[in-house]
């Protein structure tokens, strides 16, 4: 009886310890694919903040033509009023 009861205990811890393993084994591969996740949606940002630096810079390239071509307008205004008023 007692062989018994002491073969069903050794039984029950190895199964256990098993269990542990896996466990473990999961968590481990739970935690692979989450900091993979996020390491994806870093990259994923810095794309997407890139994207939006290169626009902005395109947009203010644009504006500061834009601004320039204005300013030679209204400097050749000017320069047509001055001459037309001698």
């Amino acid at each position: 009886m007692r062989r018994n009861v002491l073969v069903l205990l050794a039984a029950a811890i190895v199964g256990l310890s098993g269990a542990w393993a896996c466990g473990q084994a999961v968590e481990d591969d739970v935690r692979q694919r989450v900091e993979e996740k996020v390491e994806q949606g870093k990259q994923r940002a810095k794309k997407e903040l890139e994207k939006g630096k290169q626009r902005f810079e395109r947009e203010g390239q644009k504006a500061k033509e834009e601004i320039e071509q204005e300013v030679q307008k209204a400097r050749k205004q000017a320069e047509d009023k001055a001459g037309t008023g001698r």
